[in-house]
């Protein structure tokens, strides 16, 4: 597929490095000819400078006949213009990065008369991400799959958990082995897919697949009733992802402070916030930090535009006895270092929700969603069988353990009639049935090849 990015920050890159990854011809564009020089150096794309905004780039001959297009600059304005002109020029699909979710909710702006095929408010989603991470006490991430169905968990293995120095076969003979599915285990910062002889150790990170439903059943059982909801929740960085998750708390109950150095800021997230406490401060002074009072029961959530000072602010926050401290890195280089090295307890990056969601546009018809991780590698795919089924099709029928999936693939979930299956391998498939894939990124191209 022939693609072309308006936007090459970070955001640009990111989603740059994995079409790439995927095989993908890529046209990066950007005003910025050194921005462009240094991305011509690290991946093999071809590069146009140019503003997204201007129309006359999509008449550049060299530019190509496009299949898809993706705005991803900072600016909402570029990325709706530019959209605009690829739609006109004959794009078949165009991709938008917005900013501000007023765009998609107004009802005085068309969306898809306007040129866009996919509004992606990426910012709201990464928002959310870090939600569900706070509302489920115990958890480094969590994904949700199959439209809410399945929730794909890591989680950071306690001393006494019932499964450390254990090898996970023994988990056959518990009650849970029918509703979870393990598909990632990180040790000594390797990322392995588990099997029955692998071995889990306090410490480790440990990557579960089960129904929505049972996952805080699951985490009170695999952390031995050792986790508590927090009682605080102190954000700093009052921009749009901050004032997302702070509104999102609000519902919760949840003492939420929100803190911004910038007294602008801060006046404008009071107007719109109800119930949380916001605070002109600078969050990267230990004396804020005591003042607003840090302890275990506390998250706190550094989130805003500067990445080395949120990665200050966690350390200090950590440092005074926060039970968990989350940190935006825009930059994905960064992302293993700071998860190696343990500066923080989990990194968000709105880049990697922006890459998640343009994902499943590329990924091909057979795959319906793509779910991805902060820490560790790999996809969750979502395959519809009656989307592949055809004459020539025979996996209706066939087993899990038929479908010849690459190594480094497990199916970790099963969408039946609205119910939520853990398969085993001779669990058969039927018609309509949706599967939850995990894999790693060098095999999700040959997941197609196994239907």
């Amino acid at each position: 597929m022939r693609i072309a990015i308006i936007g090459a920050g970070n955001a640009g890159r990111s989603l740059a490095a994995k079409l790439c990854d995927l095989n993908h011809e890529v046209v990066m564009v950007d005003s910025n000819p050194e921005t462009l020089e240094e991305v011509s150096q690290g991946l093999d794309v071809m590069t146009l400078e140019g503003n997204g905004a201007d129309p006359t780039i999509f008449e550049r001959e060299n530019l190509g006949r496009l299949e898809m297009v993706a705005a991803v600059t900072p600016r909402d304005e570029i990325n709706f213009l530019a959209c605009c002109w690829a739609k006109a020029a004959g794009t078949l699909h165009t991709i938008a990065r917005l900013s501000d979710e007023k765009y998609v909710r107004s009802p005085l702006v068309d969306i898809t008369r306007m040129g866009i095929d996919h509004p992606l408010v990426h910012k709201e989603e990464c928002a959310r991400e870090i939600y569900d991470v706070l509302y489920m006490p115990g958890t480094l991430e969590v994904t949700s799959m199959l439209d809410g169905k399945i929730d794909a968990i890591g989680l950071k293995l306690p001393e006494n958990a019932p499964l450390a120095g254990k090898p996970l076969k023994e988990f056959r003979y518990h009650n849970w082995f029918d509703k979870v599915r393990f598909i990632g285990l990180v040790q000594n910062g390797g990322l392995v897919i588990p099997d029955g002889d692998s071995y889990a150790n306090p410490g480790d990170d440990l990557y579960v697949v089960l129904p929505a439903g049972e996952s805080d059943r699951f985490l009170d059982w695999i952390t031995a009733g050792e986790r508590s909801n927090f009682k605080k929740v102190c954000i700093a960085g009052a921009g749009e992802l901050g004032l997302s998750l702070a509104s999102q708390l609000e519902d919760t109950g949840i003492k939420t402070v929100l803190m911004d150095k910038d007294r602008q800021q801060a006046e404008l997230a009071s107007e719109r916030l109800e119930k949380c406490l916001v605070l002109n401060a600078d969050t990267a002074e230990a004396a804020v930090l005591k003042e607003v009072g840090i302890d275990a029961g506390t998250a706190f959530v550094a989130i805003t535009g500067d990445e080395e000072m949120n990665i200050v602010s966690c350390i200090q926050a950590k440092q005074l006895g926060a039970g968990l401290t989350v940190a935006r890195i825009d930059k994905p280089e960064y992302v293993p270092a700071i998860g190696n090295l343990n500066l923080v307890d989990r990194v968000v990056s709105p880049n990697i929700s922006l890459v998640r969601a343009i994902l499943q546009y590329v990924r091909g018809e057979m795959v319906q969603e793509v779910g991805l991780f902060h820490r560790i590698e790999g996809e969750i795919l979502e395959v519809v069988i009656n989307v592949v089924i055809n004459k020539d099709c025979k996996r209706e029928g066939a087993t899990i353990s038929e479908l010849k999936l690459p190594r480094g693939a497990i199916v970790a979930a099963v969408e039946r009639d609205s119910r939520v299956l853990v398969p085993t391998g001779d669990f058969k498939l039927k018609h309509n049935d949706r599967l939850a894939i995990y894999c790693l990124p060098e095999k999700a191209a040959k997941i197609q090849s196994a239907f």
